[in-house]
């Protein structure tokens, strides 16, 4: 019975060390190809968060006075994923303003915190003059995003006014006059 006893607990340790001997462990890589493309994605919307026209309008009260007081805000909504070292420019461009009239704008950095990244900086008192080369409103733009609600983006105040004092004889009474600004985001050269 102690024979029995003996081959049995030897064979039982023989078993194990054979399992063990023999167990595996294998492993495999994977590679993963990853990219990230530049993104340039620009949209104009008004303070609700549409998309639409901004009305202006100028007024005056007081007999005597020049007409003023065409303001209004719009935002312009940005995603933007650049090279490394690169930054990129909003510009504006317009056309379509009334003669004997000024258009001008201030554009503020987004800071509801919805946004993220390299927002770059705006710009203060721009005067957009009908047909010219667009003009830079924010500069400096990284890889950021602005957010999509309502008052996200970059803050686009504008300012309609009556122009040059030498100007003011060509204003003309228009109701529903259209002026068109471009909006345009680019890498910076």
């Amino acid at each position: 019975m102690k024979k029995l006893i003996l081959i049995t607990g030897i064979m039982s340790f023989l078993l194990v060390m054979h399992v063990n001997l023999f167990a595996q462990t294998t492993t495999s890589n994977q590679e993963l190809t990853m990219g990230i493309p530049e993104v340039l994605l620009i949209n104009a919307v008004v303070a609700s968060g549409s998309l639409g026209a901004l009305t202006l309008e100028l007024t005056t009260t007081v007999a005597g006075t020049a007409i003023a007081g065409g303001t209004g805000t719009s935002y312009a909504q940005v995603s933007s994923i650049v090279a490394t070292a690169e930054t990129r420019s909003i510009t504006a461009a317009v056309t379509g303003v009334p003669t004997g009239t000024a258009l001008s704008v201030t554009t503020a950095i987004p800071a509801t915190g919805n946004q993220a990244g390299v927002l770059g900086a705006g710009t203060s008192g721009v005067a957009l003059v009908n047909a010219a080369a667009a003009t830079d409103i924010v500069t400096g733009i990284g890889s950021c995003y602005t957010g999509t609600t309502p008052g996200d983006g970059y803050s686009l105040a504008w300012t309609w006014d009556a122009g040059a004092l030498g100007d003011y004889g060509s204003i003309v009474a228009t109701a529903g006059a259209t002026a068109t600004v471009v909006l345009t985001i680019t890498n910076t050269p």
